[in-house]
């Protein structure tokens, strides 16, 4: 008798256990390190941003045609199911290139940000990469979100933007409804 109220008990814990697994979603790192090491290509290191959806692509390749190649596996491995950020440089050719643009890109940025009366107290990092900029930290709202990722959009030689900021109603100052309180107003007394 027992063991007809443990089954079904069993079974819905396993149920969950799988429906928790579906909706994960797979990890598409694993396939491209493997595709990539099939393609001769084991030097390139990869990043999944699970929350983001955003498999990252890094390190030197030795041409333009590897890297290439190495976006083309990694967006099969992705599909529709999220992004690929190609932040590979090509050996010798653009490495100090590469590094000095991503530091005008990320001083410009910051910039930008600090020159904004709105963001100035917000805590922004621009993670720049072969011209691809990650934003992290967080904002008040969706508009202040698009805002900064228009400001990154915008920028010279910005070649992709990977937005993952966060929303938080309370970050900097005072927030919409902790505005200090209006003073009370007494009507003067009258004289009699």
């Amino acid at each position: 008798m027992k063991v007809r109220g443990i089954l079904p008990i069993c079974l819905a814990l396993l149920m969950t256990a799988s429906l928790g697994a579906c909706n994960r979603g797979p990890d598409p790192k694993d396939q491209i390190e493997r595709d990539l090491k099939s393609a001769s290509m084991p030097d390139v290191n990869v990043d999944y941003d699970r929350s983001n959806k955003v498999v990252h692509l890094k390190g030197a390749v030795d041409n333009s045609a590897e890297k290439s190649r190495a976006e083309e596996i990694a967006q099969r491995a992705v599909g529709t199911s999220g992004r690929v950020a190609n932040e590979l440089t090509v050996k010798g050719v653009d490495e100090k290139t590469a590094d000095d643009m991503d530091n005008a890109i990320r001083k410009e940025l910051n910039a930008k940000v600090n020159n904004d009366r709105a963001l100035a107290d917000r805590s922004i990092n621009f993670d720049v990469n072969n011209g691809v900029v990650t934003i992290k930290g967080e904002v008040r709202n969706e508009a202040e979100k698009a805002q900064i990722n228009d400001m990154a959009k915008s920028t010279e030689n910005v070649r992709d933007v990977v937005n993952a900021l966060e929303i938080n109603p309370t970050v900097g100052g005072n927030t919409p409804n902790t505005a200090p309180p209006a003073r009370e107003r007494t009507a003067p007394e009258r004289k009699k």
